[in-house]
């Protein structure tokens, strides 16, 4: 098991340097989208790490709740980390949208917005990325 979370650590790690660019161009794409200026690259950056570091501190949280209260109710480890993983959606959404709004000084609805935007990107590369593999996959296996 320790072998494994060290595994994940490192591809993580060597990963840092091409997701962080990702990450921040899509972050301003987004909001060119929505209308809004395009913030400098650093100051792109700058919120989205204040925002993974306020919604890394809120999933533990919220994890913790939802393992301790389906303790009480029997239910396996891993069932309360996927009721975690949705719950933690509107979470997210709003403390994005928050941090957005007051550190551009914008409206909250127009950080919803951005959010909504940036998660549909997101959920479309990762879409892609896995039909690839899966078409890969079913080549190979025939």
């Amino acid at each position: 098991m320790g072998g494994v979370i060290l595994l994940i650590l490192c591809c993580g790690v060597l990963l840092l340097p091409l997701l962080v660019p990702i990450f921040i161009y899509i972050f301003r794409l987004s909001c060119s989208l929505c209308g809004l200026p395009k913030p400098q690259v650093f100051v792109a950056g700058g919120i989205i790490l204040v925002n993974l570091l306020v919604d890394v501190f809120a999933l533990l949280l919220l994890e913790e709740f939802v393992w301790l209260g389906a303790q009480q109710f029997g239910l396996p480890r891993w069932e309360s980390w996927i009721v975690t993983r949705f719950l933690d959606l509107p979470v997210d959404l709003v403390i994005s949208a928050g941090l957005h709004a007051k550190l551009m000084s914008i409206k909250f609805g127009k950080g919803i917005e951005v959010w909504f935007v940036q998660r549909l990107i997101q959920l479309s590369i990762v879409t892609v990325i896995t039909f690839i593999g899966v078409v890969i996959y079913l080549i190979q296996a025939n």
